[in-house]
């Protein structure tokens, strides 16, 4: 009878560590150095939840991570600094430098631990191992406009697909093949499950190729084999991240957008992207189509329950979500009383997290 009871509690206290090991939270802070120094660009990783996000100008960091979770602190120059969540959501974090000052600024050593400059070279060993390169070649592009450019390439890299030309769309066109309109700074989730980043590279997706660009000049850039990514995040001029995940039931050839994921509920967004010419005409008294090219964006939101893994296409209406969260409906209801806002993006991602709470 002693050993039954003894065995439950041992359950029981298991159970609780479980659970609160599960449970998310949102953590900010500042990363700083010793002298108060804000530090820019700095990366800040929650080591179990496998996502992480760099700092602002003003070395400012939010993130959502596990309760119980370490979160890793990356700064070129700066030692790796590990700090314990233990459920506290604002943290002051200080980074000593890697280099010892030896008389004077200009004799400086560094340790044997002082991090390399990741270029395509360490970032293709990191994605994938012993893969040979092909040679220069010239390579000729033609756009959906039929416009042709022809440009050299470098060395191409395995862990990469192709070089990417760089082309300007002609002013009048609306809209981008791109999610974003400029390089931004990202991460990659390989399919090692190791998180691979670096301030120096940049990245960009492609949303009509469906194809994950690495540039580390801004101008030149590579593409990533879709079977070394599990996942991505790329942050926009706000610091704001988009998580995309390669999901073959919704799309094979596509990364879809995450917009919430946890351990009842994942919610996509896949991004379908067409490109139509312009297609004014005129007979001097009527005109129909419009006198500039575009990128038309379509979405489709899909829900995953993960207990049942059970995928179901939905549509933005309150109707349609209270039957894709029928398992929980109380607990969708409730969220829907207190939220009468516009159903978007934001929303469908608030609504995941709410419905991913224990």
């Amino acid at each position: 009878m002693i050993m039954k009871r003894i065995s439950l509690l041992i359950l029981l206290v298991a159970g609780i560590l479980t659970f609160a090991s599960a449970q998310t939270i949102v953590v900010s802070g500042t990363v700083k150095t010793s002298d108060g120094d804000a530090l820019h660009l700095a990366f800040v990783q929650d080591k179990q939840y496998k996502n992480g996000v760099y700092t602002d100008s003003t070395g400012s960091f939010s993130l959502t991570v596990y309760a119980n979770s370490r979160l890793k602190v990356v700064c070129k120059g700066f030692r790796d600094t590990l700090v314990s969540v233990n459920n506290q959501t604002s943290f002051a974090v200080v980074l000593r430098p890697t280099v010892n000052i030896v008389a004077s600024r200009s004799n400086i050593q560094k340790p044997a631990d002082d991090h390399t400059d990741i270029n395509f070279a360490t970032f293709s060993a990191t994605m994938t191992r012993d893969e040979p390169s092909l040679p220069n070649h010239l390579e000729t592009y033609t756009d959906a406009r039929g416009v042709k450019t022809t440009l050299t390439s470098g060395s191409y890299d395995m862990a990469q697909g192709a070089i990417f030309p760089v082309f300007m769309h002609k002013e009048a066109t609306q809209g981008s093949r791109y999610l974003f309109d400029t390089w931004v700074h990202g991460y990659v989730l390989n399919a090692g499950d190791s998180v691979i980043q670096s301030p120096e590279l940049f990245f960009n997706y492609d949303k009509m190729g469906g194809s994950l660009l690495l540039s580390k000049d801004k101008h030149a850039a590579i593409e990533i084999y879709k079977e070394n990514v599990k996942s991505f995040t790329l942050f926009d001029a706000f610091n704001q991240p988009s998580t995309f995940a390669m999901v073959p039931d919704i799309d094979k050839g596509h990364y879809v957008q995450v917009l919430s994921s946890g351990n009842n509920y994942k919610i996509y967004k896949a991004i379908t992207t067409k490109f139509e010419a312009a297609n004014y005409v005129s007979d001097g008294v009527a005109s129909t189509g419009n006198n500039f090219d575009s990128y038309q964006d379509e979405c489709t939101y899909y829900i995953l329950n993960v207990k049942t893994n059970q995928l179901q296409k939905i549509s933005l209406k309150k109707k349609i979500l209270k039957q894709a969260f029928a398992a929980d409906g109380p607990k969708a209801d409730s969220y829907f009383k207190t939220n009468d806002a516009d159903i978007d993006d934001n929303y469908l991602a608030s609504l995941g997290d709410y419905m991913n709470k224990q």
